[in-house]
């Protein structure tokens, strides 16, 4: 099995990108979030998840271990299969899935191309109670969704360490709840400064 991909990006599409191992480069589908933080001539390291079918090898890319594993649980669901799981984690974070499943918000993961509500429905059905299986995100924290997900992205972007990052959002929330993005991403800001 091929679960870890590393080595300079060769070409990125609109739904995979083909990594240069040594020599042989591997086409692999990737959700939209990850694509979009690969850069063609840049190093990449992809986590990997082959599926074996009867008529295709198909590799999926992702860009940590908890998001493969999670991909695994979304595809676990029966009527879920590889290109469902990429809309979802094209269109949400893991953190945002995870938040929708335990809110019991269809609605939310109906918003995903290819997935109806009832499709949604089962998905929450069918993960509600495996949610704690799923585990941590990378760096052993729990995924944080919504405005506080996105302010501990920007944090990261700026350099700070994920760990950091989202102790200072989570400060900043506790600090003024009902902010919006901005607001809480200059309060958080304070508290890594």
């Amino acid at each position: 099995m091929i679960s870890v991909l590393s080595g300079p990006v060769l070409e990125v599409g609109a739904t995979y990108a083909v990594i240069d191992c040594h020599g042989v480069g591997y086409a692999v589908l990737c959700p939209g979030r990850t694509l979009g933080s690969l850069q063609v001539g840049q190093p990449a390291r992809l986590f990997t998840m082959l599926n074996v079918r009867e008529d295709a090898l198909t590799l999926f890319g992702f860009i940590s271990a908890a998001e493969r594993a999670f991909f695994d649980q979304l595809t676990s669901v029966s009527g879920v299969g590889p290109k469902l799981g990429l809309s979802l984690l094209t269109t949400f974070t893991v953190g945002e899935i995870q938040q929708a499943i335990s809110l019991n918000q269809p609605s939310v993961l109906a918003r995903a191309s290819g997935i109806g509500k009832k499709m949604a429905e089962k998905i929450i059905v069918e993960l509600k109670d495996k949610l704690g299986s799923i585990g941590p995100l990378a760096g052993g924290s729990m995924p944080v969704a919504g405005v506080v997900g996105d302010v501990v992205s920007a944090l990261v972007n700026l350099g700070y360490q994920p760990k950091t990052a989202e102790q200072a959002a989570v400060e900043a929330l506790k600090a003024v709840p009902d902010a919006g993005f901005e607001a809480l991403f200059r309060t958080a800001l304070k508290k890594v400064a």
